[in-house]
């Protein structure tokens, strides 16, 4: 998505499962709750250091064009 800012306004229901250190790369895997209404998108996601499982929860966040 090219030309696109996004903005992350909420996260609700997070859990930490493990530490991430530097380096480590994180692979997220992210589902639409709701429709996409005025740029707002609510997505229920995982974060993986490899196999394990990092972080879960939900994300609200503003799409916006860059200028």
């Amino acid at each position: 998505m090219r030309n696109y800012l996004t903005y992350l306004l909420k996260m609700d229901e997070v859990k930490f499962k493990s530490k991430v250190g530097p380096g480590d790369t994180l692979y997220f895997h992210l589902t639409l709750e709701q429709p996409i209404r005025r740029g707002i998108v609510v997505v229920r996601g995982q974060a993986y250091v490899g196999q394990k499982l990092a972080t879960e929860g939900v994300i609200t966040a503003l799409i916006t064009k860059d200028k």
